[in-house]
């Protein structure tokens, strides 16, 4: 009886004195074999995402340098019911906006811009059925989020002074982003050798150039700049559209996502900054 019970504890100290060498073995090597999987799984996402980033930035370039831009009746389509049977949710359409100069600040050289045609709307409420908050979806309110509406077609006449200006109650058309200049979802390109764009979070300025007035000047005296953006629509009926008013103007929206910035030189045709989503 007492061998028995000697026994028994000499088991249970083998028992608890930890995993065996063999047992060691096999969980350092399934260990290693984790990290080489994720290490793998790492290179090939690495991979991937340069090849989706070069894709993009040749087809930003090939679309600037051929002017390809979404044009009147495709803005027609994309706002009809054949939106999804014409246009594909996966192809990038082009549109540009014209950047208007600010005065240029001396005391943090830095040249800024404001993109003519779009609107910032902070905290937008009015967006939430498109950009919905997912951390308040199980639970009550929801937290608004920043978007910015690009102008896409608007209903215009000429005023008495001769410029272009939204007709009473005319009709805009728009898309509708998730605010990038906060958000940070597009990767800048060039912000080597002192190229210094960057985007500006605030109201006011949306983007801005660290580079001497001398260097600006030719591009801002004769507003030379614009802003080349590829887009990719939601064309799903019940979910990515949306009816709104701005001032007494009927606004529809649809909901888009940015794939790709360029800024460039419309006389020289000069390409200054890039900024592409890296993520799919």
């Amino acid at each position: 009886m007492r061998m028995l019970i000697i026994l028994a504890c000499i088991l249970t100290l083998q028992a608890c004195s930890g995993p065996s060498k063999e047992e060691l073995r096999r969980m350092q090597l399934l260990e290693a074999q984790r990290a080489e999987q994720a290490a793998l799984a790492a290179q090939k996402e690495a991979q991937e995402r340069e090849i989706r980033t070069r894709e993009r930035l040749d087809d930003a370039r090939t679309a600037w340098n051929k002017k390809t831009q979404l044009s009147q009746p495709q803005i027609n389509t994309l706002f009809s019911n054949e939106a999804e049977s014409s246009l594909s949710s996966d192809t990038t359409y082009y549109v540009s906006f014209d950047l208007q100069p600010a005065k240029y600040n001396y005391g943090q050289n830095k040249q800024s811009f404001t993109i003519v045609g779009m609107r910032n709307l902070p905290n937008s409420a009015v967006y939430g059925p498109l950009f919905p908050d997912e951390k308040a979806q199980y639970q009550p309110g929801q937290l608004a989020k920043s978007v910015l509406e690009f102008a896409l077609k608007e209903e215009t006449e000429i005023n008495r002074i001769g410029q272009e200006v939204l007709r009473d109650r005319g009709q805009r058309w728009v898309a509708a982003v998730l605010n990038f200049k906060n958000y940070d979802s597009l990767v800048n390109q060039n912000n080597t050798n002192g190229s210094g764009w960057y985007w500006e979070p605030g109201l006011f300025d949306d983007l801005s150039w660290n580079v001497t007035p001398e260097t600006a000047y030719p591009y801002t005296s004769e507003r030379d700049l614009t802003l080349q953006m590829g887009l990719r629509f939601c064309l799903l009926k019940d979910r990515c559209y949306l009816d709104s008013d701005y001032r007494k103007h009927p606004t529809h929206a649809v909901r888009a996502e940015v794939i790709s910035v360029l800024i460039a030189s419309q006389k020289s045709g000069k390409v200054l900054a890039e900024f592409v989503r890296e993520k799919e």
